[in-house]
């Protein structure tokens, strides 16, 4: 059973889905171009870019296939929304007329004191440090 065309290959991988959606897309854009040139070369990229995705797809070097495609989604994840710092932001608009926000002097943890207190000793749970501010 493990002598499949893709036993100890790579396979496909978001990387090589990408390059290969990227090549549709590119495809597609070259059926529109009106300047014979710029459909030549648009084209041309496209096909290069169906190339790699299967060079990667049929390689036996999967180490360094993983590693690539490891620093493509670590690329794209810096893009991505984080969904506890949304849920955070939206906490932080519901309370602002309750609550102030101060980051701790020492270990840079913010924390959430109740306004309209006027001054208060603030104990940060993190590392005990305490500070006075105005609420």
């Amino acid at each position: 059973m493990g002598n499949g065309l893709f036993s100890g290959r790579n396979g496909s991988d978001a990387l090589s889905v990408f390059l290969t959606a990227a090549a549709l897309v590119l495809a597609v854009a070259a059926s529109v171009i009106t300047t014979e040139i710029a459909r030549y070369i648009v084209s041309a990229v496209a096909i290069v870019l169906v190339v790699i995705a299967a060079a990667r797809m049929l390689s036996t070097n999967v180490g360094r296939r993983r590693a690539e495609n490891e620093k493509f989604l670590a690329f794209f994840r810096a893009f991505r929304k984080d969904p506890q710092k949304k849920a955070e932001k939206a906490r932080r608009k519901e309370d602002r007329k309750t609550h102030a926000y101060f980051k701790c002097p020492e270990c840079k943890k913010e924390l959430r004191v109740p306004r309209g207190k006027g001054k208060i000793k603030i104990t940060c749970p993190h590392c005990g440090h305490q500070f006075i501010k105005k609420t």
